[in-house]
């Protein structure tokens, strides 16, 4: 959880630096930068297109992937309030979460890096991967912690029932 907590944290550092936003929008939650504090490889046509001057400042407007994905890991802290069956599972839990959600913020960025000869953003790839990789894992190892369980129930039940054959 802390690193869930840090990552909601962390993500607040992206909106310092003006960096890691996502392409133009125009609404409530829209986040307007200095056209002249931007990476000029992060500002798209269509954000050029729909530049606001306030005191002849020149500004885009894009959306706040960082209070996106902050919101994001503060619903993921809330949801993994069940108690884990196996070690490791609320990590793997993170993992497979953040993965989901990381797909889709991915999405609307505006630096995005390629696979080589592609238009498939790396980072998509790599959260899609985190995804189906971890939820699977957990699945699997979920069942198996269930059974094992099981097994583990009925081997007492028998022990208790020659205990109290035993002692008749």
């Amino acid at each position: 959880k802390g690193l869930l907590i840090g990552q909601i944290i962390g993500r607040w550092g992206n909106f310092f630096n003006r960096e890691s936003f996502g392409e133009y929008t125009n609404n409530v939650l829209t986040m307007q930068l200095p056209l002249s504090n931007v990476r000029a490889g992060e500002v798209t046509p269509w954000m050029r297109e729909n530049l606001v001057a306030i005191d002849n400042v020149s500004y885009i407007q894009a959306t706040p992937l960082f209070l996106y994905e902050s919101i994001w890991c503060l619903l993921l802290l809330f949801v993994w309030n069940r108690r884990k069956l196996f070690a490791g599972e609320i990590f793997m839990r993170y993992l497979a979460g953040y993965g989901f959600g990381r797909f889709f913020i991915e999405w609307i960025r505006t630096d995005k890096m390629f696979l080589p000869g592609t238009d498939i953003p790396v980072n998509q790839v790599i959260s899609a991967g985190l995804f189906l990789l971890f939820t699977a894992v957990v699945i699997v190892k979920r069942i198996m912690a269930k059974k094992s369980a099981a097994l583990e129930n009925r081997r007492k039940a028998r022990f208790y029932e020659e205990q109290q054959k035993a002692e008749e």
